[in-house]
C-alpha cells in the first residue's frame, strides 16, 4: 500500500499493540480497560514485565508511591495484577499488557520525533524519555542534541560524519558532560566511542561519582550496565591505561589522540 496525502503508510509493527489491546477489550468485556490504563495505569504496566515491589515501581516510573499503590489496588481488584511477598506481577491472562504498554509508548515516541525530523531510529527509551538518531536538526522544546556531534560544545570537535542524535526529556534542562558520556555509550560502546568518552572525561575532569549518577538514570532500560562502563573508563584513566580489553584503546595511541585535542592527561 502506498501513502497518499490523506493516507499514511502504517507498518504491522505499529498496529500490533493496538490490535492486541483491542483483543483484550473484546475477550474481557467486564474490565474497564480505558479507566484502568489511563494515566498512571499504563505507566505501571510498562514496568511490570517482571515482578516489582511498589517502591521499585515508584522509583522506575517517577510516580508517587500513593499513586502507585492506588493504581495497583485497582489492577488487583479486576485480576490483572497479583501480589506475592510484597512483589506485584501481571497475571497470566493479561501477560501481554506490559509489552502492549511498551509498544504503545514506543509508537508515541517515534510519531512525536517524526513531527520534527526524518529517519528516526530510537536507541534507548523509557515511558517518558527517549534517545534517538535522525537525519536532520531538531528545533523544539525538550529535545536536546547529544552524541558525537555535541562534543564540539565542550571543546572536542570530532571529525565524524555521523547522524544527528537527540534526547527528548522533561527531566533535563540541557546536556551536561556526564549526560553526554552516558548517551554516547548508549549509542555505541565500541572502542572509538569509548575513546570519545575518555577524551571528554579527561577534558572536563569528570569524577566517577558524577558519571555514576548520570549512568544510573539509564541503566534500568540499557542493554548493559552503564555504571560499570563509566567505572571502567575512569579506572582506565586513573591507571594510565593499564586496564586491558578489546574495547579500550592502547594507552600510547590514546595519549597521542588527547595531545591532538590539546587535552592534558
Amino acid at each position: 500500500m502506498e501513502a497518499t496525502n490523506e493516507q499514511k503508510l502504517v507498518s504491522p509493527a505499529e498496529t500490533k499493540p493496538v490490535e492486541e489491546l483491542e483483543t483484550l477489550f473484546v475477550e474481557y468485556q467486564h474490565v474497564d480497560f480505558p479507566d484502568l490504563l489511563g494515566g498512571a495505569g499504563l505507566t505501571i504496566l510498562y514496568y511490570l514485565k517482571g515482578p516489582h515491589t511498589a517502591t521499585e515501581l515508584a522509583k522506575l516510573s517517577g510516580l508517587g508511591r500513593s499513586t502507585v499503590y492506588r493504581r495497583l489496588d485497582d489492577l488487583q481488584m479486576v485480576g490483572i495484577v497479583g501480589k506475592h511477598n510484597s512483589q506485584y506481577r501481571v497475571n497470566d491472562p493479561f501477560s501481554t499488557l506490559p509489552s502492549i504498554a511498551r509498544g504503545l509508548s514506543h509508537q508515541a515516541h517515534r510519531l512525536e520525533a517524526e513531527e520534527y525530523t526524518s529517519g528516526v531510529n530510537i536507541i534507548w527509551e523509557r515511558h517518558d524519555e527517549y534517545l534517538f538518531a535522525c537525519e536532520s536538526t531538531v528545533d523544539a522544546d525538550a529535545f536536546y542534541e547529544t552524541g558525537p556531534p555535541a562534543f564540539e560544545q565542550f571543546g572536542i570537535p570530532l571529525l565524524t560524519k555521523q547522524r544527528q542524535y537527540y534526547i527528548r526529556s522533561d527531566r533535563l534542562a540541557g546536556i551536561s558532560p556526564a549526560e553526554l558520556v552516558s548517551h554516547t555509550l548508549l549509542i555505541d560502546d565500541g572502542s572509538r566511542y569509548r575513546t570519545y568518552c575518555l577524551l571528554l572525561i579527561a577534558a572536563q575532569s569528570l569524577d566517577v561519582d558524577s558519571l555514576r549518577e548520570s549512568a544510573t538514570q539509564y541503566d534500568p532500560e540499557a542493554a548493559q550496565s552503564l555504571v560499570e562502563l563509566v567505572e571502567a573508563l575512569c579506572e582506565y584513566l586513573e591507571t594510565d591505561g593499564s586496564r586491558s580489553g578489546d574495547q579500550f584503546p592502547e594507552w600510547k595511541e590514546f595519549k597521542q589522540t588527547a595531545a591532538d585535542y590539546e587535552i592534558d592527561l
